[in-house]
């Protein structure tokens, strides 16, 4: 892994730019946030292990967090189209 962290780097749909990263609304006060902070205090055991196959941290943590948006993504519109068939 290069030490090096980029000034701005975008990955899918979050952003690190000026020192912080974003993403979509929803999914950080939802869960991303939450998962930032335990990569953030170590705590997130296969992030740990992975991290070093990256070419930077940010890359890194950017990469981690939209992986773990396309699942939340992808849950909260199978719910979502679960309740419409129900109501049917």
């Amino acid at each position: 892994m290069n030490g090096a962290i980029p000034v701005k780097k975008t990955v899918g749909r979050f952003t690190f730019e000026n020192g912080s990263i974003s993403g979509p609304k929803q999914y950080m006060e939802e869960q991303g946030s939450a998962l930032l902070a335990r990569i953030e205090t170590g705590q997130e055991p296969n992030f740990n292990a992975t991290c070093h196959l990256s070419p930077d941290i940010i890359t890194a943590i950017l990469v981690w967090l939209q992986t773990d948006f396309a699942g939340w993504l992808g849950r909260k519109q199978l719910i979502d189209s679960l309740r419409t068939v129900s109501m049917n």
